[in-house]
């Protein structure tokens, strides 16, 4: 009997962590839970967790990763107007209600996992909901809280939902910049207070704006849906002496609501479809199956004389060539798109050693770098500063080097242009892609655009040059100019592309300006990916005219 094995991850970004829980089950049994939380600030996903669940999805053929909205703006719309609407993408919620969110937002969390993938997205409207399936929920009002958020629902005596909102808390970091924050200890207090008000007054503010337009519903129990503890019992007792109000304070377990979620796949809530598993191909019963075939065989061949020598070229050389076959087919597939961390070390090293060969007697106002050309403009601050510093280690690159004054008669700070052609090999070795691109889906212009705009620096100026596509690749050329204060910034830049598992690089010409504002680079920036693969529509034959 054939063993069935899953793993479920939850993926959970909280203000500055994100949070990773394992669920392995073996036919629809959890055998084994883990959890391990990480320190995060960035708009991507870190390589090493990416490596982390890489290598966890790579175990195990059925991996589905979940996760919240890591910007959770969704609204509950009735589903009579749900299809009306635009540039939302939109989920099922309840009988009543489906929940929508800007299509914008979705990719922002979508982009975040780009390096691993995601199975399944909700919003903490969904855990709400389950909730409220869970228990008898009547005029009542209950708020999530969670990652500085409110997220409120206030449901009539039929327990369906009449309003709903998201309302925006204090954090622990905002009170750390006020100039009433002294230490950790009495910035806590402070915080714990802070939160307790804010909360107070989101409650009453919330109610009072409902009853203004709902005047046949009346609120009789208000229930606060918590991750992490915040308040005191006392403060929930003064909370429900204020609202007048019965009030409950319930944890939630985000990881365990969030797993049933994705166990339910009948009921579709997730705002993304799972991806499809590839399926790794398991020879182990068929090599059982064969070992017991041969054993057999040889016992027969004792009165038979069974020749074995064929039986073996049949079968054991046959299964080999499938499997070299298939090793063939995973190079292939690692090295058809352009190794672009090749490709932008070559440029990187070039650029590296240019900078090398500028001495401090020369100030660099502008640099232009294409294949196999050079030029250089900068102040000299010698006369001889070109002959004597500059083109000596120049020779080492180029074989062709020019130089042009423009102010002949001066003596110091001379401006001069440097003009130098027919590169020469750094004979170097350089670095290389390893692994294996994602390719799961090809991606439209305007998602790569996106993902682009997130890799760059804040304010950089992204702009479609072309669009080329041969049999297999597809090659979206941009322009990029962007601001930076030292060259390092660039170099940083590139680290940057490198750790992507999308074939992204950098092209000729580059150049390099020196303005107020700091260097204005600019280059050509090449998006590579599979073209995608359109299934093959095969025409019934026609029946001959009778």
């Amino acid at each position: 009997m054939f063993t069935k094995e899953s793993l479920y991850i939850n993926a959970v970004k909280y203000d500055t962590q994100l949070k990773l829980d394992y669920k392995k089950l073996s036919n629809e049994a959890i055998v084994d839970t883990d959890n391990s939380v990480f320190l995060v600030d960035d708009d991507l996903l870190p390589l090493d967790i990416a490596l982390k669940l890489n290598s966890s999805q790579a175990e195990i053929d059925n991996t589905f990763i979940s996760t919240l909205l890591i910007n959770d703006t969704t609204k509950l719309v009735p589903k009579a107007l749900s299809s009306k609407l635009k540039d939302c993408e939109i989920a099922k919620f309840n009988n009543e209600y489906d929940i929508a969110v800007l299509k914008t937002t979705l990719f922002e969390t979508k982009n975040y996992f780009v390096k691993t993938g995601i199975d399944y997205v909700y919003s903490a409207f969904h855990l709400i909901n389950l909730h409220i399936d869970k228990n008898v929920s009547r005029s009542e009002f209950i708020v999530l809280l969670f990652n500085s958020k409110a997220f409120i629902v206030i449901l009539n005596a039929a327990g369906i939902i009449v309003h709903n909102t998201i309302l925006d808390l204090a954090c622990f970091d905002s009170i750390k910049k006020t100039h009433f924050y002294e230490d950790d200890i009495d910035g806590q207090k402070l915080f714990d207070e802070i939160y307790y008000l804010e909360l107070n007054e989101i409650i009453h503010n919330t109610l009072n704006t409902f009853y203004e337009k709902k005047n046949n519903v009346f609120v009789e129990k208000v229930t606060i849906l918590y991750v992490l503890k915040q308040l005191t019992q006392e403060q929930i007792e003064q909370l429900s002496e204020d609202l007048l109000l019965k009030v409950e304070y319930h944890p939630i377990n985000i990881d365990e609501e969030i797993f049933e979620l994705s166990k339910d796949k009948h009921l579709k809530k997730s705002f993304t479809t799972p991806r499809k598993k590839k399926k790794k191909r398991n020879y182990t019963n068929l090599y059982i199956f064969l070992f017991v075939l041969v054993v057999a065989l040889l016992s027969y061949q004792i009165y038979l004389k069974v020749d074995f020598k064929v039986l073996y070229e049949n079968y054991f050389k046959k299964e080999v060539q499938i499997e070299k076959a298939q090793d063939v087919k995973k190079i292939e597939n690692v090295l058809e798109l352009p190794n672009h961390i090749n490709l932008n070390d070559k440029i990187e090293q070039r650029v590296r050693s240019i900078f090398e060969t500028i001495s401090d007697e020369i100030v660099i106002k502008e640099l232009k770098i294409d294949k196999n050309i050079l030029e250089l403009k900068g102040n000299f601050l010698r006369e001889n500063s070109f002959a004597n510093s500059l083109k000596p280690n120049l020779n080492k690159l180029y074989k062709e080097i020019s130089y042009r004054s423009a102010s002949s008669d001066k003596l110091i700070n001379i401006e001069g242009t440097v003009l130098s052609t027919e590169e020469i090999d750094l004979n170097k070795t350089y670095k290389s892609y390893t692994k294996e691109y994602l390719t799961d889906e090809f991606m439209a212009l305007d998602r790569v655009t996106e993902q682009l705009k997130i890799l760059m620096p804040v304010d950089s100026i992204i702009k479609l040059n072309t669009t080329t596509s041969s049999t297999n690749i597809t090659r979206f050329v941009y322009s990029v100019n962007m601001l930076v204060q030292n060259p390092n910034e660039f170099f940083d830049m590139i680290e940057v592309l490198n750790n992507e598992l999308y074939s992204i690089h950098i092209s000729y010409p580059i150049s390099m300006l020196k303005t107020d504002a700091g260097i204005e680079v600019e280059f050509v920036l090449v998006f590579n990916q599979k073209n995608e693969i359109k299934p093959e529509v095969k025409e019934e034959p026609k029946e001959a005219a009778k």
